[in-house]
């Protein structure tokens, strides 16, 4: 559905970012102050999603933190708790992600793209993923971890990625702060 958005709107945002760097020369020919509008990070939206496996394979997934390029943040704790009764929305709670946090992670997930994260033997099946929205399609990172719990088959080196991966998830779920 995001590629459905982008094809359609690629045009668009490209004129509105015409249209910006033409305002931008125009309020600067005339003497304004106009910040730096290339200077600015990637706008970016993150979606963290756990999808329990076996017997909670039923569980329609749902981003356990998502966050969009404001910053502001819906935490979902108890998204992929098997336990939840699927025909259920979790619990949701609003809040907000630091945006150096987002970008921080999101380069670091950038790195971790390639890695072989592997499919381990055991586990329980399962997957978490971690998705990066940029305002263009090369700016997207998805990442995907299969059978979160097993290490069985994985090399040292798919292990260590797997690792990073997990302290990417908790980097950002820790940054979370609860609206009050």
């Amino acid at each position: 559905m995001n590629e459905m958005m982008r094809s359609g709107g690629s045009r668009r945002v490209r004129g509105v970012r015409g249209g910006i760097v033409a305002l931008a020369c125009a309020v600067t020919a005339f003497g304004g102050a106009v910040t730096a509008v290339a200077d600015e990070p990637a706008a970016l939206s993150v979606a963290l999603t756990t999808i329990p496996g076996g017997e909670q394979a039923g569980v329609t997934p749902v981003p356990t933190l998502l966050v969009y390029s404001d910053g502001h943040a819906v935490h979902s704790p108890d998204a992929a708790d098997p336990k939840r009764d699927a025909g259920k929305a979790p619990k949701q709670q609003n809040g907000h992600v630091s945006l150096d946090v987002v970008h921080s992670v999101a380069a670091e997930a950038k790195k971790l793209g390639e890695a072989d994260l592997g499919m381990p033997k055991d586990g329980g099946g399962g997957s978490t993923l971690l998705d990066f929205l940029g305002d263009t399609p090369d700016q997207d990172v998805h990442l995907v971890v299969y059978s979160p719990g097993g290490s069985d088959g994985l090399t040292d080196a798919q292990k260590a990625d797997r690792k990073r991966f997990t302290e990417l998830d908790q980097k950002l779920t820790k940054a979370f702060k609860a609206d009050r």
